[in-house]
């Protein structure tokens, strides 16, 4: 969920919203599919409340492309394993068509054998790790994804230089009657997609999210978004981001240290950013139904703890962004507008009209 405000909004429809962004990805090269598919991981993000990894970052991946950091003709493709372990190359794809095609051999080859380890390197940022980790567990699966950022932005415990990202990861396990129970998380205190939107926005940001360039706590959103994010835990973040590093990057090749360009600054740097996929077919284990029943219970059984006084619900991992999911899903997306008015000025220029609900009228 969003931990900053908007003024004045713009309400899309789900489907129009994901129809806008696949004509622009369209009209920077991508085909039909890849655009679909990359549009409607954005718009899923923004619906789940996860605005930090929505469409605000449709203009920063079509600058990436048009500037050659990307290349959205590229195909991936399984290049080296050994049974259910195998290497993708992503050839410089879009972070998600890449992670896409990770994901559909991961689920195939724990059909197959029970488990699969997907790795993949000569990709890009994928955004949420959600959106690949639920596909596991709509397969009955439980899905683990680990994926290196696209930009050092952490220092070490103690330091101050950026020499780390805050390497999010994911896991996903289904349940029977409720949505699946879904952790994903940066491992700094927040994602530096919250800090960009504070900037955007102009909301300050909270005093435990990040450092400025001196190693000094700030609120300030710009100062922070030049600085280094704050880990999760203090040095257990840090040591946590590290691992996921190894298993995500080094374990493969893939960019690590000064070798990661700026997503954000440097769009003709290639990024050859690296991820880790781990799916467990439930089956392979015990009855699915069964492990879905008892799933149930456990969330039930979380959820009826006793609160605190100022505690109005208990919510499990992945709860809160479901139920955003599904209230905007049927009302609307509401989007800041100055995301949609960049929006609108780069369809302008790539000649792709906004959805007629983007006029001024619609404002609020």
């Amino acid at each position: 969920m969003a931990d900053y405000t908007f003024g004045s909004v713009v309400t899309l429809a789900f489907d129009d919203a994901v129809d806008w962004q696949a004509r622009l990805f369209r009209a920077a090269g991508m085909n039909d599919e890849d655009a679909r598919l990359s549009g409607h991981h954005l718009v899923v993000a923004d619906a789940r409340g996860v605005y930090s990894h929505g469409i605000m970052r449709t203009p920063t991946y079509i600058e990436k492309i048009t500037e050659g950091g990307i290349d959205p003709a590229a195909r991936p493709e399984v290049v080296r394993g050994k049974g259910p372990t195998v290497l993708v190359d992503g050839h410089n794809a879009m972070g998600q068509v890449a992670a896409q095609f990770a994901t559909d051999r991961a689920i195939e080859l724990a059909k197959e054998f029970g488990s699969s380890t997907v790795s993949v390197t000569g990709s890009n940022h994928l955004g949420t790790a959600a959106y690949w980790v639920e596909q596991a567990a709509a397969a009955d699966m439980v899905g683990f994804c680990w994926t290196i950022n696209g930009n050092n932005i952490m220092a070490p415990w103690g330091g101050i230089d950026a020499r780390l990202g805050n390497n999010p990861f994911g896991i996903s396990a289904p349940c029977l009657t409720r949505p699946a129970v879904t952790l994903d998380m940066a491992t700094s205190v927040a994602a530096r997609g919250k800090i960009a939107m504070a900037m955007r926005t102009g909301s300050p940001i909270p005093e435990d999210w990040a450092y400025d360039k001196d190693g000094h706590p700030t609120t300030d959103a710009e100062a922070g978004f030049h600085g280094t994010v704050q880990p999760s835990g203090g040095y257990k973040g840090y040591g946590l981001t590290f691992m996921n590093a190894i298993v995500s990057a080094l374990l493969n090749g893939s960019a690590f240290g000064d070798d990661i360009g700026d997503f954000f600054e440097n769009p003709t740097q290639v990024q050859n950013t690296g991820h880790l996929l781990q799916f467990i077919d439930i089956d392979a284990i015990d009855d699915a139904e069964q492990f879905k029943t008892r799933m149930d219970a456990a969330v039930a059984y979380l959820k009826e703890s006793p609160r605190r006084d100022e505690v109005e619900e208990i919510f499990v991992p992945g709860e809160i962004e479901a139920r955003k999911y599904e209230s905007q899903l049927a009302a609307g997306i509401e989007y800041p507008t100055e995301v949609i008015d960049e929006l609108i000025a780069l369809g302008d220029s790539l000649g792709v009209a906004a959805p007629t609900s983007t006029n001024q009228g619609a404002h609020r």
